[in-house]
C-alpha cells in the first residue's frame, strides 16, 4: 500500500481513515476538497483539478481522500493507485456525521479544506448523501470490478463495525 485512494460518501469517515493510514504508513494525504474548492467556496476549474490530481497520482506515495469518480481515469488515480478503500456507510449515519462536523467546525475552516471555506450547512450535500451518492452504486461497482481486473486491491468496508475491525488489524 503506497498509492491509496480512499472513497465513500460525505460523512463516511474518509478523512479519519486517511489520517490513520497516512500516519501508520508515513504517506502524505491529499484531500479532494482542497483540490475542488478554492478560497471562499469557489470551484476550481475541472481541467485544473485533473492536472493537480495527475501530479499527485504520479508521485511515489500518496493517499487521495475523496470521490470525483468521473475523473479518476483522466487524472491518473485509477491507473496509478495500488489500493482503493471504499467506506460503505449508512446514508443516515453520514448525514448525522455531516451535521455533527458542521457544529464542530462552525465559523471556522476545517483542516482538510481550502482557506476561506468557512464551514457551512449545505443542503445540496445532504441531498448528495441521501440520494445522489447512492444512485451511482452500480457504476461504482463496475469501476471497482475494473480496478480488480487490472490488479488493484479493492477493500470494501461495509458499516462502522467493519471499518473499526479493519483499523485494528491494519
Amino acid at each position: 500500500m503506497q498509492r491509496i485512494w480512499i472513497t465513500g460518501s460525505s460523512g463516511s469517515g474518509k478523512t479519519t481513515i486517511a489520517n490513520i493510514v497516512g500516519e501508520k504508513l508515513d504517506i502524505p494525504i491529499y484531500n479532494s476538497d482542497k483540490i475542488f474548492w478554492q478560497e471562499d467556496w469557489q470551484r476550481r476549474p475541472r481541467d485544473e483539478q485533473i492536472q493537480i490530481t495527475k501530479t499527485i497520482s504520479n508521485k511515489e506515495k500518496w493517499i487521495y481522500e475523496g470521490n470525483r469518480f468521473d475523473d479518476c481515469k483522466s487524472d491518473g488515480r485509477l491507473e496509478n493507485c495500488d489500493t482503493i478503500i471504499y467506506l460503505n456507510i449508512n446514508r443516515f449515519t453520514c448525514v448525522y456525521r455531516f451535521i455533527k462536523r458542521y457544529f464542530k467546525y462552525k465559523g471556522t475552516v476545517r483542516p482538510d479544506i481550502s482557506d476561506g471555506c468557512t464551514e457551512k450547512i449545505d443542503f445540496d450535500v445532504i441531498k448528495y448523501i441521501l440520494i445522489d451518492f447512492h444512485s451511482k452504486n452500480a457504476s461504482r461497482k463496475r469501476l471497482f470490478d475494473e480496478a480488480k481486473y487490472i490488479g488493484k486491491d479493492v477493500i470494501i468496508l461495509n458499516g462502522i463495525n467493519r471499518i473499526q475491525k479493519w483499523i485494528k488489524v491494519f
